[in-house]
């Protein structure tokens, strides 16, 4: 199953799309909810945690360059143990995928299509994303690549055009609370940060793994940069109190992008090119949940377990969540924590077994 092959340069793009699409809906209101005015520097500091993530799973694959995530866990914990933490990883993913559709659903049913139920998008974008993982990895990359830079040009639109309106002071008086809230205030992000944990399963597939280190690390620095500028931005324009308030600001944002009389309300060309991001990510979690499921179960592919898996992901995401405030409290309560766990503990534990017990992987061919 092993036969795909990307580039860093490609895998650099699925990392900034897979972090940057979650983090630009629900995270700003959160964030800004309990950091204020230096919600900005709280969105920042959530990228540190990362930085660790990136080079536990960087080790793990030097020590194993031929083996994936639920290939390792068996030669560093044994046959049962390692299935048990394959496993976990599975409903990791597929959690993730899961959040990350009602997220976006959500949103769609909020702003745009109020009368049309939740499962008609939810399951829209899992058989899309079904499709396209049905075509393997390589595919998913190549369509990012084409994607990227519009997405980004988009975003610089976006913060270029409201330039005029930014109002400095609303981000005084600078860390009138303290450190307390900032640190609380970052950790909805942390989960988001984190998300690089796939290199876990696609790190073996880069046709070049010694520049993922550097590139990873380059990609979570310059995420971090945006996401603090977008807070920023945010905060300049609403305030900290209203952009805590409001359920996607960084949406409200985009409403205010106007090149005098000739160019008005673009927010929909935005929108367009956010949803294609989304679509991205969920292919990409799908392959992911797919292939660790074929891993796990020693299957010689992963193409049959495409289309039943969306047998758990269309209900699972439908009525996992009855409404928004429930999705809300989920990710600012429970989810940061669950996150920590899979991408920060569990990789430094098998880290630590894997070199306590000397295991390791056969040399990449």
């Amino acid at each position: 199953m092993n036969t795909e092959k990307l580039s860093s340069r490609q895998i650099t793009v699925l990392l900034y799309i897979i972090i940057i699409i979650s983090a630009l809906l629900l995270v700003p209101g959160l964030t800004a909810e309990k950091a204020k005015q230096s919600a900005w520097i709280a969105i920042g500091l959530a990228s540190l945690p990362s930085f660790l993530c990136l080079w536990i799973v960087w080790k793990l694959g030097k020590r194993f360059p031929k083996n994936t995530l639920p290939e390792y866990t068996e030669i560093i914990l044994g046959k049962v143990l390692g299935k048990v933490i394959g496993g976990a990883y599975i409903l990791f993913f597929l959690l993730v995928n899961i959040l990350s559709v009602c997220e976006f659903s959500k949103f769609l049913t909020d702003s745009f299509m109020p009368q049309t139920p939740e499962m008609v998008f939810n399951a829209i974008f899992f058989l899309i994303g079904a499709y396209a993982a049905s075509k393997g990895i390589e595919v998913i990359a190549r369509a990012a690549q084409f994607v990227f830079p519009l997405f980004m040009i988009s975003l610089l639109i976006l913060f270029v055009s409201i330039l005029p309106a930014v109002k400095l002071g609303k981000l005084l008086p600078f860390l009138e609370g303290g450190i307390n809230p900032v640190i609380w205030g970052s950790v909805p992000s942390i989960v988001m940060y984190g998300e690089i944990i796939v290199l876990a399963i696609l790190l073996p597939m880069v046709n070049k793994p010694e520049e993922i280190k550097r590139k990873g690390a380059f990609t979570l620095l310059t995420v971090a940069i945006f996401l603090s500028a977008g807070m920023m931005f945010i905060l300049m324009i609403f305030g900290s109190n209203l952009s805590g308030d409001l359920l996607y600001p960084f949406w409200y944002l985009s409403k205010y992008i106007e090149f005098s009389n000739y160019l008005q309300r673009i927010e929909g060309i935005i929108m367009l090119l956010w949803m294609i991001g989304f679509i991205i990510k969920i292919a990409v979690f799908y392959y992911l949940t797919c292939f660790a499921t074929a891993k796990t179960l020693g299957l010689k592919s992963y193409l049959p377990v495409i289309y039943p898996m969306a047998l758990i992901y269309i209900p699972a995401a439908t009525f996992l969540f009855s409404n928004m405030i429930e999705f809300r409290k989920f990710l600012e309560l429970y989810w940061p924590y669950l996150g920590f766990i899979f991408e920060l503990v569990l990789p430094l534990f098998l880290l630590f077994v894997a070199v306590i017990r000397k295991k390791q992987g056969g040399s990449r061919q």
